[in-house]
């Protein structure tokens, strides 16, 4: 077995531990806010990726989550909007702060739109959230320093410009358009926080998912579809603990990513969103990402690069 083969390997189990951990906890106690799904995202972009799917430091990466989770539930305690409001709201603030943290760390999205989706205001739910993404910092830190993953320097972004935020505006505007109608019809998981974030990564013009979108949609159906049919044949027909469904569904998606050779954390994130759906919208759940991911990933590919013109400011 290569070198390299062996260090995914070693870096999949951490991935895979610590989301057994997430869910055999919640199990444990009986809190379900305890699963917080993104965290696969940040393993499979943090840990089992060859390099960081982000440029943010550990710190920031810690700080964000902290700010986007307590954001989302007090959305939900305090804001008397609809969710589709609610939810667009959420998504608008965190562009601000996305923008404002001068890091490409879409996650961070999900962290503030989960909680809107799913009517969590439980306290329980940020502090799980910062737990895990600490777990997950000082994994890959003791990885970095055993030699098992390469050592990266985060260096900020620059200040975004006016073309940096007419796309979040844009983005924004976007997303209450898909948002509105899908959350009346009641197809929520069409805008899946996961979903929100690969949109928010999809648009950046030099995303690697967009050279493949084909692939890059049925990666994020495939893991979808292993969650929920995870959760529905091992918890639902067998009566299977539900960490036995997680583990399995965060192993089987890792295997997806590492065979189509696209790391892609946002499909991690929505192979681990089954353990906590309800139960009746397993069936349908896949269908609905795949719509959504192929809706989003369609629009995202409409964002351009800029011209040499439009940076310069020249005719």
């Amino acid at each position: 077995m290569s070198g390299e083969r062996t260090g995914f390997l070693l870096r999949a189990v951490v991935c895979t531990l610590l989301a057994a951990a997430m869910i055999g906890v919640s199990e444990l106690l009986g809190e379900k806010e305890i699963i917080f799904p993104e965290i696969t995202a940040l393993t499979v972009g943090a840990i089992a990726a060859p390099k960081q799917s982000w440029r943010v430091s550990r710190g920031r990466m810690v700080l964000l989550i902290a700010v986007c989770s307590v954001l989302g539930i007090l959305i939900v305690r305090y804001s008397p909007l609809p969710k589709a409001a609610n939810l667009v709201g959420a998504y608008m603030v965190c562009q601000v702060i996305f923008l404002l943290s001068r890091t490409s760390f879409a996650p961070m999205i999900s962290a503030a739109a989960l909680p809107v989706l799913m009517d969590t205001e439980s306290i329980i739910y940020p502090i799980s959230a910062v737990s895990m993404t600490v777990l997950t910092v000082l994994a890959q830190l003791i990885l970095e320093k055993c030699g098992r993953r390469e050592r990266e320097e985060f260096t900020p972004l620059s200040i975004p410009d006016k073309f940096r935020w007419i796309s979040a505006a844009v983005r924004t505007a976007c997303a209450a358009v898909i948002a509105v109608p899908v959350l009346f019809l009641g197809w929520n998981f069409c805008v899946a926080p996961p979903l929100l974030v690969a949109f928010t990564e999809f648009s950046n013009p030099e995303s690697r998912a967009r050279q493949n979108p084909v692939r890059t949609v049925l990666i994020i159906t495939g893991c979808a579809l292993c969650g929920a049919a995870f959760r529905l044949g091992l918890c639902t027909f067998l009566g299977l603990p539900l960490t036995v469904a997680g583990v399995l569904a965060v192993a089987a998606a890792l295997a997806i990513i590492r065979l189509a050779g696209q790391y892609i954390p946002p499909a991690g994130a929505l192979a681990v969103l089954p353990m906590i759906i309800p139960e009746k919208a397993l069936l349908i759940y896949p269908a609905e990402i795949f719509a959504g991911a192929a809706v989003f990933m369609l629009i995202a590919l409409c964002f351009r690069k800029r011209s040499i013109n439009q940076t310069t400011g020249q005719n």
